[in-house]
């Protein structure tokens, strides 16, 4: 455990990790997205556009393709006239079932679609993006369990008494138009992530800046997909917050990975290019009983 780590308002989560990560590449750093592959690895999206591929802690991940495939990267960037390369922030992800990956973006009113051979990327263009915030963007973003798809602002709305902004979509988002509905999170926190747990409710990661002390606290919370009117604030319920200083940061990225023990949630954080910050990545463990009903 982290020295100095107390267990304190982690819920139905047990902290099963805590890991600094660092690297000499320049351009390391800002995950802002986690996405949990089939080949069993991590694959962590930057707000630079930059992947890196890994390996769960302690785990043994077989059969990895040796030669990555062309592309992600650069499916992800747009020619400029100049011949050179505009990078994009990405800020959520989604492994579709037709193995092709979305992005959402920050100060875009586009998703990006990369196909399943990895080398040609596409744009998909939302009118309802077009009036979101400049710091706005797709922050969260998911596939439910019946098939629709959702996106949340990160800083959409009123945000009085936690009200924010969502999206949903009955299929992908090039084939259906939106539907706004309001969403209510913890008072101050703006949502960062989202995935969908085995029994199709939704769980959504939120943070928020605290300027004295000046650190990141996030939450953990969850919000059930058959309870959604769009005609009223949809309610959510906070499972955990993740606020001691010995294991708190600007944690972004989520997935799941099933255990035969049941599920981890692994975060990741964005460290902001700043010397006060790391890039840690955590590990909870939960226990699908001990979720509420």
């Amino acid at each position: 455990m982290p020295r100095g780590w107390k267990a304190g308002r982690l819920g139905p989560f047990e902290l099963g990790g805590l890991w600094k990560l660092d690297s000499p590449h320049s351009y390391f750093g800002g995950w802002s997205a986690l996405l949990l592959m089939p080949s069993g690895q991590f694959l962590a999206l930057s707000d630079r556009n930059m992947r890196l591929r890994f390996s769960p802690p302690g785990v043994v991940v077989k059969d990895i393709p040796q030669k990555t495939p062309v592309g992600i990267r650069k499916a992800i960037y747009l020619k400029r006239k100049d011949g050179g390369l505009e990078a994009f922030d990405i800020e959520s992800a989604v492994l579709a079932p037709d193995k092709s990956i979305w992005f959402g973006l920050e100060n875009d009113d586009r998703l990006i679609r990369v196909d399943e051979d990895r080398t040609k990327g596409a744009f998909v263009r939302l009118a309802a993006l077009r009036d979101w915030p400049e710091n706005g963007g797709a922050e969260a973003m998911t596939r439910l369990a019946d098939g629709r798809w959702m996106i949340l602002c990160e800083t959409c709305g009123v945000r009085r008494d936690g009200l924010h902004l969502g999206l949903l979509f009955a299929d992908y988002p090039d084939r259906s138009q939106p539907q706004k509905f309001g969403l209510v999170l913890p008072v101050g926190h703006d949502p960062v992530d989202m995935a969908t747990l085995p029994d199709g409710r939704l769980l959504i990661l939120t943070r928020r800046l605290v300027f004295f002390p000046l650190h990141f606290e996030s939450t953990l919370v969850l919000a059930d997909p058959a309870k959604l009117d769009l005609a009223r604030p949809w309610a959510t319920q906070e499972l955990a917050r993740i606020d001691d200083a010995a294991v708190r940061e600007n944690y972004e990225g989520m997935a799941l990975r099933p255990t035969g023990a049941g599920l981890e949630v692994w975060l990741i954080s964005d460290a902001n290019g700043s010397a006060l910050q790391e890039t840690r990545l955590m590990k909870l463990c939960l226990d699908l009983k001990r979720l509420p009903g």
